[in-house]
């Protein structure tokens, strides 16, 4: 709740983002990938409005999109949305051998992205 007092204060845009890992997307269907990936940013988008149905905030937009999150985080969304502000939580569902080997999405934001970080726990 940190960037929605913070986006309170500044009186700034605040963009809530969930970014769909496409390698984690299941491709063998026989569904079409295009389809999967709707289904996928609806479900996306709902889940966000009911985590953060609470917030009061007049200036919030969800953004929901597919691709490495890494990427889209420490580099589209803050070139497509003119981000100058990154809250990003510290905390992570995997564990210490596999964050070495692929690595923190935190950490590569922290040491890739354009503009400020804010890490939260």
């Amino acid at each position: 709740m940190e960037a929605v007092e913070a986006a309170r204060r500044n009186n700034a845009r605040l963009y809530i983002a969930q970014v769909i890992n496409s390698s984690g997307l299941l491709l063998n269907s026989a569904t079409p990938i295009a389809q999967i990936i709707e289904e996928e940013k609806k479900a996306a988008l709902k889940l966000l409005e009911k985590e953060f149905s609470g917030i009061e905030y007049y200036n919030k937009q969800m953004i929901t999109c597919v691709g490495s999150p890494k990427k889209a985080l420490y580099f589209e969304l803050p070139k497509v949305y003119k981000i100058d502000l990154i809250y990003i939580g510290a905390t992570t569902g995997k564990g210490r051998l596999e964050r070495m080997l692929v690595g923190s999405t935190t950490d590569y934001v922290i040491n890739n992205a354009p503009c400020d970080i804010m890490v939260v726990r």
